[in-house]
């Protein structure tokens, strides 16, 4: 049996993370999105929002992350990912555990995240762990890419 969380450590996300974290992204099946999943683009998150992405490592194999921000009021969690052969050991509970108790520490009323449609599987582990989507709320978003 493996403790919460598996024999990871975690830490805050830095620049150094991002060609790993990109890897991940990619094996986790998520959609690479042009300007804000860029290296600039996640420089931008990480310096705005000190603190709030958190990594999980293996040794050095880096196996889990989740990019936290906020706008002074909400927190949002976006690419909460675990890479496939360490799903399962808890570690993305307790990524998502971190970066609420920072959420916490700010003040923060509510955090929201996005599951993509159809992705049963996150909407499981969401669920399980006690987020429940919002009826009353439609997500609306406008593009700034041409």
């Amino acid at each position: 049996m493996h403790p919460a969380g598996g024999s990871c450590r975690y830490r805050n996300m830095d620049m150094s993370d991002y060609d790993a974290v990109l890897d991940l992204w990619r094996v986790s099946g998520f959609t690479i999105r042009p300007l804000t999943d860029t290296r600039e683009g996640i420089e931008r998150l990480l310096v705005r929002n000190p603190g709030l992405s958190i990594v999980a490592l293996d040794g050095e194999l880096l196996v889990g992350c989740a990019l936290g921000s906020h706008d002074g009021r909400r927190g949002f969690l976006q690419h909460v990912a675990v890479s496939p052969a360490s799903r399962g050991l808890g570690i993305a509970t307790k990524i998502v555990d971190i970066c609420l108790e920072r959420f916490r520490a700010l003040n923060l009323g509510w955090v929201h995240l996005d599951v993509v449609e159809g992705n049963d599987v996150a909407m499981s582990f969401w669920q399980r762990i006690g987020w429940g989507p919002r009826d009353e709320l439609t997500r609306l978003s406008f593009c700034l890419l041409d």
